[in-house]
């Protein structure tokens, strides 16, 4: 299997994360929340775009859509419970539903509805690759803020997505991870892992490099929301994080 995956950075801690494949050039992109520099890695590569994920609607994650689709005619594929706030929709997806991705030659993606942080929000899972693409969902030891849903939404996607193998590749749409890392120490001091971890993390920033992605094995043992046993447990976090400083 040919298959890469990079993340395109833009504005101050987005990325939008291209597949593609080495061989046929072909390529799809998740959450290109800009055009300009998604485009610019993808002639710079001389890769042709197929399509393009959405995992929600907020702007700095669609934003990108309508220059791309013009220039290459791609597919955009997004959740169908916010197909009204995204531009330029060819599929809509809800739940259980399988995107074919034979344009890189890994099969389907499998879509895991993630309410909390928008009611629509989804994940896109691609067994073939093990890896999921968790928008602003689950990230790096966080989770996203409840801007629509519920903690006990949230904590519901992610038992979802805690069942995933523990080899899975997260790819989340924010570096937001050494900043996560402070609050996961506030909360489990003596965590060997999560200290490892974070020295993990400084050496990479420092380096100016992407902290993702992530085994979901590690992340379950240092995510503050993927250790949460209850979704009281997972409240409490999501509210200490909300004023963290």
């Amino acid at each position: 299997m040919s298959v890469v995956i990079e993340p395109v950075a833009f504005f101050d801690t987005n990325y939008a994360w291209l597949l593609y494949d080495n061989h046929t050039k072909n390529a799809v992109v998740v959450d290109p929340g800009d055009a300009a520099p998604v485009l610019k890695t993808i002639k710079g590569k001389g890769l042709l775009l197929q399509t393009i994920l959405i995992t929600h609607f907020h702007s700095d994650h669609i934003g990108g859509i309508e220059e791309l689709k013009k220039i290459f005619q791609c597919k955009v594929i997004a959740p169908l419970k916010e197909e009204g706030k995204i531009p330029a929709v060819d599929q809509a997806v809800r739940d259980h539903d399988t995107v074919s991705l034979e344009v890189l030659g890994v099969g389907d993606a499998q879509v895991i509805e993630t309410p909390g942080h928008t009611l629509g929000s989804i994940c896109y899972y691609i067994p073939a690759i093990k890896s999921v693409f968790t928008g602003d969902t689950l990230f790096s030891m966080g989770c996203g803020r409840l801007f629509e849903g519920t903690a006990e939404q949230m904590y519901h996607s992610f038992e979802r997505l805690k069942v995933l193998p523990d080899d899975t590749l997260i790819y989340c749409a924010h570096e937001y991870t050494q900043d996560n890392a402070r609050f996961a120490a506030s909360l489990f001091p003596d965590n060997r892992i999560l200290q490892k971890r974070i020295e993990q993390v400084q050496a990479l920033r420092k380096s100016d490099d992407p902290t993702l992605p992530v085994l979901l094995s590690e992340e379950k043992q240092t995510n503050p929301f993927l250790i949460a046993k209850t979704a009281t447990e997972f409240a409490k976090y999501r509210n200490i994080k909300d004023h963290f400083a």
